[in-house]
């Protein structure tokens, strides 16, 4: 039998050589084919064979020339074969003669292994003791591995080990850059995006390309509290809208994407059905404490780099969807309040109108109800003047989220509806619901109940009549604001009041101050009489006129003795120089309306003036 000499000097000289081979360049491939060229040539076998292990398996990167055709597509699992079985063992193996006898030694037709007489594969471990690839040697007979050449594979496995582990780290370092490259791209193309709809489609595309994934998908949460689905790649009809919160509530933590949990899998099927493959990836779109929805990724297997990527493309995204909602929010803002002033106003040309509310869905054929909210507190002090009192405060702050939880559960329960926020008041045009005038009223009440059940109540709420046609809205804001402020006046309190309700200070409100009255005259005594003095003339006048002179009923109604109404009513005879026998009661019941609703809007005023000393 033919053997080979070989002296340890020969054996040095290759090492250097491979050594060499290996700082030639960082490029993986060409290190490893030039190291198998230099063993092949040092052992003077058949083939040498270079496998590494990539996701499980063991994939032959480079071999001998005759074989190199067969790189990249013979892939081992651990325990197949002898090399597989070096690699689950973490042992060399070194079979002199008669290879394919042995059991280890699997078959392969595409490597001529019934050629094969002696084998020699040994593991190459990482800096960390892991193996992460064999090196392998067949020859043909009559050749015979020795001892020799078993110390020199070993020897070379030692080399493979860092050459790998430098060539992983400069490929990370690459596509690190060449990821941050594109990132950039990706991030200045999201910062120069001019709507939502323009952008979420350009990152579900870009996203996906940038990092390989298979799906890249974008769900916002809706106020319904599900995730709903705005924009996929490649594209697709009929996602699921995900609304249990389970699912996607962990991805919501701010900074921390979901990754091998069981709320992983179960979203990833929920959204990509359950015969999906590879690690999907779940990012949260967050701004601050505030969490807009979710940024989603299926890729083949996690890259690094590739979450760091992921979590600056849902950050740089979520502050653009934040800051495009912004911007509709102000622009659907201005054009409510545009579309506002010009019902209200009644300057607004059809056309023009018509063109505004057709931009908000207002159809303005339909009957609408008025709507119109303000504060409605007790007045509140500051300490120092030009300073805000915490109180005050806090009192706004009541109003406004008591307002906010008003107007989100009219949204549900009157579909239509458009609401124009004020400093000082809410506006809203609620279409009449199919059921009748009156479910709109019954609506805003159940609703303000409900809404102010746990809550300090801290607002007037007023309802127009029935409006129908432009000049019936333009009333309808009038009446609204009048319901709104009188209501609460005549109510004592806060509550939600109708026009119609008002009764006859309906009439009162019409009446033009400028004309001159003599019974507002007199009346106006008993009003100067009530300040110096605290007493209730004018209420017990109000009374007895409302009950057609009837004294039992007004002493019923006002809770005295009618000694004591007489008396009262004998002093208010005094004071406005009246005589009950003789006087026009109606045109008194009127004017008595007047100047009675002209003090409360006095005492409204003065309320308000105090609330901005205050602020």
């Amino acid at each position: 039998m033919l053997s080979r000499v070989r002296h340890i000097y020969d054996d040095r000289t290759y090492l250097y050589r491979i050594i060499e081979t290996i700082g030639s360049g960082p490029d993986l491939t060409t290190i490893l084919r030039g190291i198998v060229s230099l063993v092949t040539e040092a052992t003077q076998c058949h083939a040498c064979f270079i496998y590494l292990e990539q996701d499980g398996e063991l994939v032959l990167r480079a071999a001998s020339s005759v074989y190199v055709h067969l790189e990249g597509k013979v892939r081992l699992h651990a325990g197949e074969g002898l090399t597989g079985w070096v690699a689950k063992t973490r042992r060399p193996a070194f079979i002199k003669e008669n290879a394919l006898q042995d059991p280890r030694v699997m078959y392969f037709p595409d490597l001529d292994e019934e050629q094969f007489q002696s084998l020699v594969s040994v593991p190459v471990f990482s800096r960390g003791g892991e193996v992460i690839g064999v090196i392998t040697l067949h020859a043909v007979a009559p050749h015979e591995f020795g001892r020799a050449d078993l110390d020199f594979i070993e020897h070379t496995a030692a080399l493979v080990a860092g050459a790998v582990e430098n060539a992983s780290l400069y490929e990370d370092a690459t596509k690190k850059v060449a990821l941050l490259t594109e990132l950039s791209k990706l991030s200045q193309q999201i910062a120069s995006a001019t709507r939502i709809g323009e952008l979420l489609p350009m990152v579900a595309h870009d996203c996906r390309k940038l990092i390989g994934a298979a799906h890249c998908e974008i769900y916002l949460l809706e106020s319904n509290g599900r995730l709903a689905l705005k924009a996929a790649s490649p594209d697709r009809a009929g996602a699921p809208i995900v609304d249990s919160i389970e699912l996607w509530l962990e991805a919501l933590e701010a900074g921390r994407p979901l990754r091998e949990a069981r709320q992983t899998r179960v979203l990833a099927e929920t959204l990509w059905g359950k015969s999906i493959g590879g690690t999907p990836l779940f990012m949260p779109l967050a701004v601050g404490e505030e969490r807009l929805g979710l940024l989603c990724a299926l890729v083949d297997r996690p890259l690094p780099g590739m979450t760091s990527a992921l979590a600056t493309i849902s950050a740089h995204t979520a502050v653009a969807i934040k800051k495009h909602q912004l911007i509709e929010r102000l622009q659907e803002k201005n054009l409510v309040k545009d579309f506002f002033e010009s019902l209200a106003r009644g300057d607004g040309g059809t056309e023009e109108l018509a063109a505004q509310a057709s931009r908000l869905g207002v159809g303005l054929d339909r009957s609408h109800v008025l709507f119109h909210a303000i504060p409605w507190t007790l007045r509140v002090h500051a300490p120092k003047k030009g300073r805000r009192s915490r109180v005050a405060r806090d009192a706004e702050a009541d109003w406004r989220e008591l307002a906010a939880r008003i107007e989100s559960g009219i949204e549900s329960a009157i579909p239509g509806a458009v609401f124009d926020h004020r400093q000082t008041s809410v506006r809203a045009l609620l279409p009449v619901l199919g059921s009748g005038p009156e479910a709109v009223p019954d609506a805003v009440r159940r609703i303000f109940e409900e809404a102010a059940d746990d809550h300090v109540q801290q607002l007037a709420i007023g309802l127009s009549n029935v409006c129908s046609g432009l000049d019936s809205l333009r009333r309808g804001f009038g009446e609204a604001a009048a319901a709104a402020q009188i209501g609460a006046l005549l109510g004592g309190g806060a509550g939600v009041f109708t026009y119609e309700g008002l009764g006859p200070y309906r009439y009162a409100l019409m009446s033009d101050e400028a004309v001159r009255d003599p019974y507002q005259e007199r009346l106006e005594r008993l009003v100067e009489y009530e300040r110096r003095r605290g007493t209730e003339l004018l209420g017990t006048l109000e009374a007895y006129l409302d009950t057609r002179g009837n004294m039992a009923r007004t002493s019923r109604v006002l809770y005295i003795h009618p000694n004591t109404l007489r008396q009262r009513l004998a002093r208010v005879e005094r004071l406005a120089d009246l005589d009950l026998s003789r006087e026009d009661w109606l045109s008194l019941a009127i004017a008595l309306k007047v100047v009675k609703l002209r003090r409360m809007r006095e005492t409204a005023l003065a309320f308000e003036e105090g609330r901005e000393n205050d602020d």
